[in-house]
This record gives C-alpha cells, sequence and structure tokens, in this order.
C-alpha cells in the first residue's frame, strides 16, 4: 500500500500543470486560437509551485521568491493569442529580406505590451543592416508543427522551438531563433555559417541554481541523467540548429517529451533550464561559444527602443563591434 501511493505521489508529480484539453489538429484557425486562450486563462499553475517550493529551507539554500517563479512560469498562461473585439487577430508571415537565400530567422510575440513593435522592428533593422534571407514570424497565434502542440500553449516559452521546427517544415534546414528584443549592429549573416558548419549556435554561461527549484531539478536529471545546476547553462537569446543532423532530431523528440510533461519548466528561466539539460546530455554538440559580443546586456537598450542614431550610447555599441543588444522590454 505504501508502494503504490509513493507511485501515485510520483505520476501526480509529472502531470502536465499547463495543458488545456484542447483537441489535436493541424490547422488552427482563429476560433480555435479564441478557446485556446480562454482554456489558459483557467490554469492555476500557483498551486503546483506551491507544492514544488521548498518549505525547509537550509542555512546555505536559497532561492528566488515564490511570486518571481509564478511570474516567469505564468507568462505564457497569460499571453495575447488574438483580441477580436481590438481587431488584433494571429498573423504568421514568411518575409523575403532583401535578396532573400537559404537562411531564415525565426521570431514569435503574443499581443502583449510592446512585443509586436519590437518584433516588427527588428525586421526592419535586419533589412537595414544587409541581412539576405528570410524572416518566418508570428504575431499571436502559436506554432502547431505536427498538430499536437496547440494543447501546450501554456508551456513557458514552448513556441521557440515549435516555430523553428515550423520554419524547417517551409523548407529551412538551419533556422535562427531570434528574441524578439534583440536588435541587430552588425549583420549576423555569418551566424548560419556557424550553424552549418557546427550543427548549433547556443549561447551560455554558468547560472544561479537559486533560479530552479529542487523538484524541477530531480525531474530533469531524471529525464536527462544532467544536473543543470552545474551543466553550461544555454540562453535562449540566439539560438540555431541544423534540423537534419540526427543529434539534432533526437534533441527536438525529447524537447517535445519534457513538453509534453511540464513540470520540468517550473523555474525562473523555463525553456533554457529544459534546453540546457537536454543539449548538455548530448555530449559536446554545445559549441564552446562564449562571445561576449554577440549579445551584450541591456546597457544599450534606451538607445535601440528610441531608435536615436545620434546618440552616444549607439555609436559606443557599434565601435565595441556588438551584433545585438537586448532592448529594455
Amino acid at each position: 500500500m505504501i508502494l503504490t501511493l509513493q507511485l501515485f505521489s510520483l505520476v501526480l508529480s509529472f502531470l502536465n500543470p499547463f495543458q488545456i484539453p484542447f483537441e489535436d489538429k493541424k490547422e488552427i484557425k482563429n476560433r480555435d486560437v479564441e478557446q485556446i486562450q480562454t482554456l489558459l486563462r483557467k490554469v492555476n499553475i500557483q498551486r503546483k509551485l506551491v507544492e514544488f517550493y521548498p518549505v525547509d529551507l537550509g542555512f546555505f539554500e536559497k532561492f528566488e521568491p515564490l511570486k518571481e517563479f509564478e511570474s516567469r512560469v505564468s507568462r505564457c498562461l497569460k499571453q495575447v493569442l488574438i483580441d477580436p473585439q481590438k481587431g488584433l487577430w494571429p498573423v504568421c508571415e514568411l518575409v523575403k529580406i532583401n535578396e532573400g537565400g537559404k537562411d531564415c530567422f525565426v521570431l514569435s510575440c503574443p499581443y502583449n505590451g510592446i512585443y509586436p513593435q519590437l518584433l516588427k522592428s527588428l525586421i526592419t533593422g535586419l533589412e537595414e543592416i544587409g541581412f539576405n534571407g528570410y524572416v518566418y514570424y508570428r504575431i499571436g497565434g502559436f506554432p502547431n508543427p505536427t498538430g499536437i502542440e496547440a494543447k501546450w500553449a501554456g508551456v513557458p516559452y514552448s513556441f521557440k522551438i515549435f516555430m523553428m521546427m515550423e520554419a524547417y517544415q517551409l523548407g529551412f534546414q538551419c533556422p535562427i531563433w531570434l528574441d524578439c528584443a534583440l536588435f541587430p549592429y552588425k549583420n549576423p549573416q555569418g551566424l548560419f555559417e556557424r550553424v552549418r558548419s557546427e550543427g548549433s549556435l547556443m549561447l551560455h554561461r554558468k547560472h544561479p541554481a537559486r533560479e530552479i527549484l529542487p523538484a524541477t531539478k530531480s525531474i530533469l536529471e531524471l529525464a536527462t541523467k544532467v544536473d543543470v545546476s552545474q551543466a553550461r547553462h544555454v540562453r535562449m537569446w540566439v539560438f540555431g540548429l541544423d534540423m537534419e543532423r540526427e543529434w539534432v532530431k533526437s534533441f527536438l523528440n525529447q524537447y517535445t517529451n519534457l513538453v509534453e510533461m511540464g513540470t520540468p519548466f517550473l523555474s525562473c528561466y523555463p525553456e533554457e533550464f529544459v534546453i540546457s539539460a537536454i543539449a548538455n546530455a548530448h555530449f559536446d554538440h554545445i559549441p564552446s561559444l562564449s562571445n561576449p559580443k554577440l549579445v551584450p546586456s541591456q546597457g544599450y537598450g534606451k538607445i535601440v527602443k528610441t531608435h536615436d542614431k545620434d546618440a552616444g550610447n549607439y555609436w559606443r555599441a557599434c565601435e565595441d563591434g556588438y551584433m545585438f543588444v537586448v532592448r529594455n522590454h
């Protein structure tokens, strides 16, 4: 009886707290998006967080406040995917930039806040900087590459990899995800050559253990054999994959399995800890990329936000050789 209760408790801990009761279907229409958004608003993630959050902390154990975890993991539950009353409908487009070509950046954002404006200005920035290729983007809605992903729209930031999968279905072998808060200061064309030669493009750095809950870390370690508190942490501002590499296919399958579980995403950097665990499990497939001039922090954010190219910070960023900056958002 005790064993049965323990097993039941373990099973409950793996039930996806983000999943909504939405039927699998390949084609998602606007009325489906409305249903998805309605169902997302009904998800109560706080209950699972309280269950996972440690109560008896040791002297040296420090974690971010519970409200910080809740803020991070609930963002996709609160995203505006559609708003008919305001005339905001899901947009999904493939845009040719300058001369076009085989390279494709992938962008996506909800209708919340200034994200749509940031996304559109990033596309303009890529055009002005001389990038030749395509941009595949969504504003609102949710990617559904194989017809089963829409029910996981609430899993934090799961849309990033699903968008890359859709870009691959459109014929782009080496798509690169860009956070829409970025803005280019140098032509990023060369990043695609790195993906083609190395199989991936991953920024990484050490991340504080206080930003992932012990239960989440244990679930990830059980699933991937990787202790993410000790592993190289992958940042998701810029992220590329050669989708035809065998290890990448395995990577994507394992990622989908963890999205289906949901609980591995209960952290302050939900998709990053999950992707870090999978990437580190694939041995040497994370390039040793610690280029400080690819994506700096928000130091130049205000200047990019205003597009005031006469201000000193803009020129200092250019002189410093930065390829992207992260804008305030």
